[in-house]
C-alpha cells in the first residue's frame, strides 16, 4: 500500500498574484487545502518541504499527513496533493493544492503501472514490447491505495498480452475499463528490401518504330523525301 509522507504548512491571509510572487520570493510556495465539505485553508509551504515530498514519494497517490502550526491547537489533515502548478521554464513550484480526504470514505485515485521481467517473445523471438496504458484508476478507502501496481511480463510470447480485466488487487476496485490493454509483446517488424530489376539481353531490345514519311519509304524501298527547308530548289 502507498506509504504516509509528512509536511508542514502555515495558513497565510494575503491573496492574489502580487501576494503570491513575494512569496515565492521568500523561498516559499502559496498553496490551499480544500475538499470534503469544509471551508478551503490558504497556505504556504516550505520550497525545501515540498522539494523533499516530491523526490521521496509518489504524491499522486500518496496520502500525506498535512500540519497546519498556525491554526488553533495545530490543525492536522490527512491530504493528497490534487495538483502542484510549476513554472513553464523556471525551475520553481507555483502553486500546490492540497485534497482532504477521510480515512473511512472511498476516493478515486490514479495509481501508476510498472512492469516486471523481460517477455520470453522479446529475449527469445525479437518480439517487441509494447506498454500502453500506464496509470489505473482506482475506488478505495485511502489506507489501501496502492503504491503501484506491478505486473510481471516475462512469460508473455509475441502476440501475447494482459487486460486491465486480469488485474486483481486486494480491497480495491478498478475503474478503468476492463477490455483495455496494458501491455503487449508484437511480432518483430520486417523490412522487405526492394526486388532488383531484371536486366534483359542487348538483342532482346527492340528496335524503336518508324513512323510516318519514313516508314512509308521503307515498305516502298525508296528514299525518303527531303523535308520542307532542307536544300534550296535550284531555279
Amino acid at each position: 500500500m502507498a506509504t504516509e509522507a509528512r509536511i508542514t504548512a502555515a495558513t497565510r491571509d494575503e491573496t492574489g498574484k502580487g501576494a503570491a510572487r513575494s512569496l515565492r520570493r521568500e523561498g516559499k510556495v502559496p498553496g490551499v487545502v480544500y475538499g470534503h465539505g469544509e471551508d478551503s485553508v490558504p497556505v504556504t509551504v516550505e520550497v525545501g518541504e515540498l522539494m523533499r515530498l516530491t523526490q521521496s514519494v509518489s504524491v499522486e497517490n500518496t496520502i500525506v499527513d498535512l500540519s497546519v502550526e498556525d491554526l488553533d491547537g495545530g490543525e492536522s489533515y490527512k491530504v493528497l496533493v490534487r495538483e502542484i502548478q510549476r513554472h513553464p521554464f523556471k525551475r520553481e513550484f507555483v502553486h500546490v493544492d492540497f485534497f482532504r480526504v477521510a480515512m473511512d470514505e472511498k476516493i478515486h485515485v490514479d495509481v501508476p503501472v510498472t512492469l516486471i521481467g523481460i517477455p520470453t517473445g522479446v529475449k527469445d523471438r525479437g518480439g517487441v514490447l509494447e506498454h500502453m496504458l500506464r496509470e489505473l484508476e482506482v475506488y478505495c478507502l485511502p489506507g489501501s491505495i496502492p503504491e503501484k501496481v506491478e505486473i510481471d511480463v516475462s512469460h508473455l510470447d509475441i502476440g501475447d498480452s494482459i487486460h486491465v480485466g486480469e488485474i486483481e488487487l486486494p480491497d480495491v476496485e478498478v475503474l478503468t475499463d476492463a477490455d483495455r490493454s496494458i501491455v503487449a509483446v508484437l511480432a518483430p517488424t520486417v523490412i522487405e528490401e526492394p526486388e532488383e530489376e531484371e536486366e534483359l539481353p542487348e538483342d532482346e531490345f527492340a528496335e524503336p518504330e518508324l513512323i510516318g514519311r519514313e516508314r512509308e519509304a521503307e515498305e516502298e524501298g525508296v528514299e525518303p523525301a527531303e523535308e520542307k527547308g532542307g536544300e534550296e530548289k535550284e531555279e
